[in-house]
């Protein structure tokens, strides 16, 4: 999400058609990560849970799997969609005028999805035994290559060539790949818990397919849904025209910003959710509910004040005047009203994935995302004639109503898992 932020800004100076080529990208690239996400997110809520139970157990054969599982996904994703990117394209909404410039940003985009794959499913491992820190590391070092390979290849600062959208493309893919070499660095450290090197087998064995499966199965689920819907949600956005997508693209990517750190909020209380309760203290469950919400209240409302003060300054940076402009600040209202209702069901969906209640998750998100979502859209955007902001009002009742449902969840498993 901060890769497309970056890419955002730094092609906006380009015209809107090199933006709303770089936009249209972002729901195909989502919908591609929803596969080593969804392992992701099961890897985690199974490593805690491991980690709960015997905390000096080696994880070393954990992540050879997962990383040789990891790198087989992401080529075979790379290999289907390099070879369907056109159509993928002109499903996700891409117009005419404007769909040969997002194959140039389209095709090294996918290779750095490729390598983002195998360090999406590492940084799993190391959320589950609690080192997010490196993972927040990892992370930074890629942003921090993409944003200097973005000024160098798409302005063409000297000796570097002016490529264009093709350079922020290919900016992706060098911060990928840093990523990726960062993370691999870590897992072959000697003494860690979880390395790739010493005595572990490579290939799964029965058992931690057995483990993971269930996991992984309710994980993909929900994560499928919310790409379904949201990709569906970007169609008919995309309708509105070449301008509509840009501001709406723009103000999707500053609400990504904090959307990403509400992730971090909900892989933070899986993990001591599943520590919790592979360690029998199911009693703290409570406490790190408490404490889960005061973050998701204290943060979101910090980000709702700064969207709502600094909307203007923000908006100004990806070159928006006059009535794009006046609308992106009417949109980033609904930016910074949608800040508390989106952490508040990303620490009660993490809880629920903790204490392996994945399916439920699912359930919720696939009815709420995939189907209400869509419908509503469609309500208020066409029948109702409300434009842009018909779309970010059905934005807004799905995040709350997600809200609500993970917050629900919790309260009716937490007497079971108190009792047991």
């Amino acid at each position: 999400m901060m890769l497309t932020a970056a890419d955002l800004l730094m092609v906006s100076s380009l015209g809107t058609a090199a933006v709303a080529a770089v936009s249209i990208f972002s729901q195909p690239r989502m919908v591609i990560l929803c596969f080593p996400r969804s392992f992701s997110v099961a890897l985690s809520a199974y490593v805690a849970r491991r980690r709960g139970q015997r905390p000096d157990a080696s994880l070393t054969s954990c992540a050879r799997a997962s990383f040789l599982l990891g790198c087989g996904l992401s080529l075979l994703l790379l290999l289907s969609t390099w070879l369907g990117a056109v159509p993928l394209l002109r499903l996700a909404g891409a117009q005419s005028d404007y769909l040969s410039l997002a194959l140039e940003y389209a095709f090294p985009a996918l290779i750095s999805l490729a390598l983002s794959g195998p360090a999406i499913v590492l940084h799993g491992i190391l959320a589950g035994v609690g080192d997010t820190r490196n993972v927040l590391a990892a992370n930074v070092l890629g942003n921090g290559v993409n944003v200097v390979c973005n000024a160098l290849l798409i302005y063409g600062l000297e000796p570097f060539p002016r490529l264009g959208v093709f350079g922020a493309g290919l900016g992706t893919a060098i911060g990928a790949g840093a990523t990726l070499t960062y993370t691999l660095a870590l897992f072959l450290r000697r003494g860690c818990s979880a390395s790739l090197r010493g005595a572990g087998r490579w290939f799964p064995e029965r058992g931690y397919l057995r483990a993971l499966g269930p996991l992984a199965a309710g994980t993909f689920l929900e994560q499928a849904a919310e790409r379904a819907g949201m990709f569906t949600f970007s169609r008919l956005v995309a309708e509105l025209g070449t301008a509509a997508v840009s501001i709406h693209n723009i103000c999707g990517s500053l609400c990504d910003i904090y959307y990403s750190f509400s992730q971090g909020l909900g892989r933070a209380s899986l993990v001591q959710a599943g520590q919790a309760l592979g360690s029998g203290r199911a009693g703290d469950l409570r406490q790190i509910t408490a404490a889960s919400r005061r973050a998701a209240l204290w943060t979101g409302g910090g980000a709702t004040l700064l969207y709502l003060l600094l909307r203007v300054p923000l908006l100004r940076l990806y070159h928006l005047d006059g009535g794009d402009l006046a609308l992106g600040c009417e949109i980033m209202l609904f930016v910074a009203a949608v800040n508390i209702p989106e952490a508040w069901a990303m620490i009660h969906a993490g809880l629920l994935r903790g204490l392996g209640r994945t399916g439920f998750v699912a359930v919720y998100s696939l009815i709420s995302i995939a189907v209400v979502r869509p419908i509503l859209t469609v309500l208020l955007v066409y029948t109702f004639g409300l434009g842009l902001h018909g779309a970010w009002i059905a934005l807004t009742v799905d995040q709350t109503t997600r809200a609500v449902c993970s917050m629900l969840g919790v309260r009716r498993v937490f007497p079971t898992r108190a009792k047991s």
